[in-house]
């Protein structure tokens, strides 16, 4: 394979399609350097010349550093199988996904190549650790120098500490017994056939604060994990704990035969560990999750209506409205059931409500995210109160406090961040300052008029200092050198003007006029002065476009409508934001000259606020972008997932149109963390991602810019699965990659349906029943086959080939129409 170009991968893979590199090298590996410099001076040009005081050396010492006993908590973006599921997983090589690309080869281990890791992953059962009976993955924390320290009975690393690591350093280890080292341990040779890099497009995930680069690096276990026999008790499973080891000072041992010198327990420092329960059955794979999405509780197949975000429907036959209705008959008791299942399928939800006055009644509440397309009102976004947007139903005595809830919601927010509140104000000020200066323009008296009463234009100067600069335009120290007339008539100092009539009248006027919205826009577009206030607000009022500061509480305000393992659509409510909006803009309005001047400047700080939403997930990408080393993934082979692209928002240059989303509530969040989502519209153009984000560890809230005609649901690229078909067998894929517009077949291609490989037939002999690779034996039959199923020498097998091998395709739902039809 030949070298990868450097790039960032976000931006050059389509989205779906997944490269993988045999490793990313750094420039220089992590440790303690040391360099030095001799210079000999000579007394005479020729060679044999006496030297002169010399040599004269410098000596410079220097660390690159490099995780050695510990790495970040966030370092780790995925563990295949998740951690504490349980599942069919004995066919699966559980692996580590790091955010780090260059990460497992940052250190040299004494003996193996340059592009061996220091890392591995070991798949252990309870019974081949030793101590650490308190911990759920059997680890032992201590200081560096316990670790360290001489124990007879243990094995300990021979570790050179580096400098930037000291003996008061905490660590997690682990103690694997003497025999079961020797059996589940990789080989040094074989380490570098365990670890690659992968590149994908990061723009349908999650951030979760990652370098958004689309470089991750993998690192794979050579042991499937234990569990129950055949025909075994479909609940019966077996622990698996997999601990991300460094092998750092016991390459000695990373052998056949190792000699450990009588120790009964080698102990290896853990960098990262979990578990996961081994079954027969098929209950927390990724498909039954996903499958489980569609399903209502009792196990039915759910319908269109059921995955809208609403309460369930009530049971037919019921009169919903007899317990409010009281006394009412019949008939009465009907119409309001009809009333309440309307509500309800609107998406509304019935609260307790206590009137100003004391009464105790109930009022309809509806959040943003709604099941129906919502009917706008401009009155929401021209409301300085919240009692301007209370509802009243006469014909049922109820009230809709949804938009009044909203504004509320808003106002306290923006009370509750006191940086926003400042800018806000001071933006406020600024304006005000702004409009006195306009105004007094408009009526001062001091000021040459030109007779049509405007200020600033035509041959009026809009200022005294323009006034004064006129005057020099006038020849003026011409003037004064002349010599002065006789006046013909006697001077009488000038009338003052009348004071306006309706001073108040006066300055409504001067707001309202165009010259000021002029003035006012020009005033906004600057960098500084209400400009710079101007992007403060916005950048804070887009957040809360998308929801970001609102409790969940108000987004979803019944658990039934989001229960466990389900997936629910909605529309986001236009009208509810302009009410939330109007009320985060309230705060601070102390006049109706305030209110006024509010509502002047309230539209250009909607478009500035929804642009910065529009452009929000793009931005925060855009901040975390991180760079290659100068070496980069080399040795790449590629594998093409579904081809679409996009994900990501447009640059800010317009505004929010219709946004909908889903928010999903499952294992599937929690077990797949960077789950990837992709909406399209009718032609199969992906829409722009406004937002995706982890409300809690099993809550992931989407909004997408438009109406999706098919949401999918997909494993992530640099999360796929290794692991063995049925039998044992993989399907062999292609290697070669065609040359343009040839027409052969795609690079990662599966070769033909019966053109397969008995991975298992390569399995350490002697293993006491654990199946564990044999790399040994499988790289050159896997070469081999590879040579024939191709017709011609593909080359030698690198890691980046055997994981193209080894891979098993992402399984993804896909969700068609906009009302949320399974495909």
């Amino acid at each position: 394979m030949s070298p990868s170009p450097q790039h960032p991968a976000r931006d050059t893979i389509p989205l779906g399609d997944l490269e993988l590199h045999d490793h990313y090298l750094p420039a220089l590996p992590a440790g303690d350097y040391r360099i030095e410099v001799t210079h000999t001076l000579r007394g005479g040009a020729q060679g044999g010349a006496p030297v002169v005081g010399g040599p004269f050396t410098a000596v410079q010492t220097f660390t690159v550093r490099g995780p050695q006993v510990r790495i970040d908590a966030d370092a780790v973006v995925a563990r295949q199988p998740p951690d504490a599921s349980s599942g069919r997983f004995a066919e699966v090589l559980p692996h580590v996904v790091l955010g780090d690309p260059m990460l497992p080869w940052e250190r040299p281990l004494t003996g193996g190549s340059r592009d061996t890791p220091w890392l591995a992953l070991l798949v252990l059962t309870d019974d081949q650790l030793v101590g650490g009976t308190t911990a759920p993955t059997r680890t032992i924390s201590a200081t560096v120098a316990d670790f360290l320290a001489d124990d007879p009975a243990v094995l300990k690393p021979a570790l050179t500490r580096e400098s930037d690591v000291s003996l008061g350093d905490p660590c997690v280890y682990i103690q694997v017994a003497a025999a079961e080292f020797q059996a589940v341990a990789p080989r040094l040779d074989e380490l570098r056939f365990l670890a690659h890099c992968r590149g994908a497009n990061t723009g349908d995930r999650p951030i979760l604060g990652l370098t958004e680069d689309g470089l991750f690096s993998v690192v794979v276990a050579n042991r499937f994990p234990t569990a129950a026999p055949p025909g075994s008790d479909p609940g019966t499973g077996t622990k698996n704990i997999v601990h991300l080891v460094s092998l750092e000072g016991h390459e000695r041992i990373l052998v056949d035969a190792p000699d450990l010198r009588g120790h009964s327990s080698v102990a290896l420092l853990s960098l990262c560990s979990w578990s996961f329960q081994a079954q027969p059955d098929r209950e927390a794979d990724f498909a039954d999750l996903a499958e489980g999405l569609t399903r209502t509780p009792s196990g039915s197949r759910a319908g269109r209506e059921e995955m809208w975000l609403r309460l369930p429907a009530p049971p037919q036959g019921t009169a919903a409205g007899t317990a409010t209705a009281g006394t009412a008959t019949a008939g009465t008791a009907t119409a309001a059931g009809r009333q309440v299942a309307r509500r309800l399928g609107d998406g509304y939800l019935p609260l307790p409500y206590l009137t100003r006055s004391g009464e105790a009644t109930y009022g309809w509440y509806r959040g943003p995210l709604t099941p129906v397309l919502p009917a706008t009102t401009d009155q929401a976004a021209r409301a300085t109160t919240a009692d301007a947007l209370i509802a009243y139903d006469p014909a049922w005595g109820s009230f809709d406090l949804s938009l009044a809830a909203a504004f509320e919601t808003g106002r306290a927010l923006a009370l509750a961040d006191a940086p926003f509140a400042q800018h806000l104000l001071a933006f406020k000020q600024a304006t005000r300052h702004l409009v006195d200066t306009l105004h007094h323009q408009a009526t001062s008296t001091h000021l040459q008029q030109d007779g049509s009463g405007r200020t600033g234009t035509g041959t009026r100067p809009g200022t005294a200092r323009a006034a004064f600069g006129a005057l020099l335009d006038g020849h003026l120290l011409t003037a004064l050198g002349t010599q002065p007339g006789r006046p013909r008539a006697a001077w009488s100092p000038p009338a003052p003007a009348v004071p306006p009539a309706d001073p108040a009248g006066g300055l409504e006027a001067v707001l309202r006029s165009d010259a000021t919205r002029a003035a006012l826009a020009a005033a906004m577009d600057a960098d500084d002065g209400l400009g710079e206030h101007l992007t403060r607000v916005a950048d804070w009022l887009g957040r809360l476009l998308l929801l970001h500061p609102v409790p969940f509480t108000h987004l979803v305000p019944d658990e039934r409508m989001l229960p466990r393992e389900s997936l629910r659509f909605f529309h986001l409510d236009p009208s509810w934001l302009d009410a939330v909006v109007s009320g985060a803009l309230s705060i601070g309005a102390q006049s109706s000259r305030d209110t006024l001047q509010d509502q002047i400047v309230a539209a250009t700080i909607r478009a500035a606020a929804a642009r910065k939403a529009a452009g929000y997930r793009a931005t925060q990408r855009g901040t975390a972008t991180g760079e290659s080393t100068p070496e980069g993934p080399t040795s790449g082979a590629a594998v093409s997932g579904a081809a679409v692209s996009g994900g990501t928002a447009s640059g800010g240059d317009s505004v929010l149109g219709p946004v909908s989303g889903l928010l999903l509530r499952s294992a599937l969040v929690s077990g797949w963390p960077n789950l990837a989502v992709r909406a399209s519209d009718a032609a199969g153009e992906p829409l722009p991602i406004l937002r995706m984000d982890h409300l809690s560890p099993t809550v992931l809230l989407c909004l997408f810019g438009g109406l999706p005609a098919a949401v999918e649901l997909r494993e992530p690229q640099e999360g796929f699965r290794f692991g063995v078909e049925d039998h044992g067998l993989i399907p062999l894929r292609n290697l070669l990659a065609p040359p343009r517009s040839s027409g052969g077949r795609p690079l990662g291609e599966q070769l033909g349906p019966d053109v397969t490989f008995p991975v298992l037939d390569h399995l350490r002999a002697g293993a006491g029943g654990g199946r564990i690779l044999d790399l040994g034996s499988l790289i050159p039959a896997l070469t081999a086959a590879l040579d024939a199923a191709h017709g011609t020498a593909v080359g030698p097998v690198g890691p980046a080939d055997l994981a193209l091998q080894m891979v098993k395709v992402p399984e993804a739902i896909r969700f068609t129409g906009p009302n949320g039809d399974r495909g």
